[in-house]
């Protein structure tokens, strides 16, 4: 496999009868569907709602309804279809079955599994098995074959526990508060906003929500999930007493400047490494992410038992040699350095 040619013909093998590449990444033949592609296909079997897994204008979807319901809610000059599939629905076609799976990651989010004669793939997207508040909790089912994200693929990236990241996500807002100062949680507009506006609920801290986040709250809310004591920036800036939610995006914007006197809390699977301090002004460094660090990677690639594993995104190339050094048979798929950059969630 040193050649680019044997792992060409490895990976398609790896690949077959489930998936094929593309110049426009992975493809379902049974299905006649891409799987997450960059650009507007007819038909996209979507994994979740993240504009770098989701791009607008696609002629079909195929994908859970809270996904579905984000992908509307984001694409509001959408006029395609969407055929909706419930966790462990069925989907036949060719002699290949289609199952969406949890995968933990946001609300929606999915990993796709094939099965077809006596050999089946797992397509993870991107995922954690770290139970968060506002997706369904990621399962592992086995498969002979795994295809899995490795955003966070380095030893380096071992997260703490999820109960400790919220109890300290409490105490920096209760102690801004304390003394006069306006908490701001930068956190992403899908998932993560939710997520940290669901933890200073709890904590009984009213929340501000920057308008990309608040206009998703009715799919959580009809998914189950309430933030009575949010509302949205639009209404007028926090005031004493309430907790600001914006992007990272907004960084250095006036919505956050204009607050003389803030606490920035950075929360981030990227907030673990100190120079993130500096990219986003942050006082407050919480390495609380949506994806699975290095631990739960190699604990997802254990509990799949897959014979072969491709990786992609992120540190592919890094992730598939530990693998190998540590006994599984695993490449990076090739070109999977060519997405674009996934501007969503870290």
């Amino acid at each position: 496999m040193d050649s680019t040619s044997a792992l060409t013909r490895y990976v398609s093998e790896a690949l077959s009868p489930f998936l094929e590449r593309r110049d426009t990444g992975l493809h379902a033949p049974a299905f006649d569907a891409a799987i997450d592609p960059h650009d507007p296909a007819p038909r996209a079997i979507l994994t979740h709602a993240h504009s770098d897994h989701a791009a607008a204008g696609h002629g079909e979807i195929w994908c859970t309804p809270e996904t579905a319901g984000v992908y509307r809610r984001r694409n509001p000059e959408w006029t395609g279809t969407a055929r909706l599939l419930s966790y462990g629905e069925a989907a036949e076609a060719a002699g290949i079955t289609l199952r969406l799976v949890p995968a933990g990651h946001v609300l929606g989010s999915s990993q796709v599994l094939f099965t077809g004669g006596d050999r089946s793939l797992l397509f993870t997207g991107d995922f954690k098995l770290a139970i968060g508040r506002t997706a369904a909790p990621a399962e592992s089912p086995r498969a002979d074959v795994l295809i899995t994200e490795t955003t966070f693929g380095l030893p380096v990236f071992r997260f703490p526990d999820r109960r400790e990241l919220e109890r300290r996500l409490v105490e920096a807002c209760q102690d801004a508060i304390a003394r006069d100062l306006t908490p701001v949680a930068l956190a992403y507009s899908f998932g993560k906003a939710q997520e940290v506006a669901a933890v200073l609920t709890e904590a009984e801290i009213p929340t501000v929500l920057h308008g990309a986040a608040w206009k998703l709250l009715p799919d959580f809310e009809a998914a189950g999930f309430r933030f009575p004591i949010s509302r949205p920036y639009e209404q007028g800036p926090p005031a004493a007493g309430e907790a600001l939610i914006a992007p990272p995006s907004c960084a250095r914007s006036g919505m956050v400047r204009n607050l003389r006197r803030r606490r920035i809390v950075y929360c981030s699977g990227w907030a673990l490494r100190e120079a993130s301090r500096a990219d986003v002004d942050a006082d407050v460094l919480l390495p609380m992410s949506d994806h699975a660090d290095f631990t739960e990677l190699l604990a997802h690639v254990a509990r799949v038992g897959a014979r072969r594993v491709l990786t992609m995104h992120g540190y592919a190339h890094d992730f598939a040699r530990i693998l190998s050094d540590r006994g599984v048979e695993a490449v990076p798929l090739p070109a999977s350095s060519e997405r674009p950059a996934p501007v969503e969630e870290r």
